[in-house]
């Protein structure tokens, strides 16, 4: 009898491209990038355009969400930054 002695690592979430990203993007509430928002998303495949998602109650923060179809983990890497790279993006979830 014989025994796989394989150790097979179930923890370790795969990745599967291409995928779909959708982003949430946190800003000042007197953001006004989204024109380079927009530059920056202009050479990826948007699923659904950047639009305004929702406000903090003091008005100091909003948040805006766009989605994004990612074909690798490189793709993924550098829209990340160039978006957290833009005056006023704060987070990006």
């Amino acid at each position: 009898m014989t025994h796989d002695t394989t150790r097979h690592d179930s923890a370790k979430p795969q990745e599967l491209y291409p995928a779909e990203f959708h982003f949430r993007i946190l800003v000042e509430g007197n953001f006004v990038g989204e024109d380079a928002l927009k530059r920056v998303l202009a050479g990826h495949a948007v699923t659904a355009p950047l639009s305004h998602a929702a406000h903090s109650k003091t008005g100091r923060f909003r948040s805006l969400q766009v989605s994004v179809r990612i074909q690798d983990r490189a793709e993924l890497d550098k829209l990340d930054a160039a978006l957290r790279a833009v005056d006023g993006v704060k987070l990006l979830l």
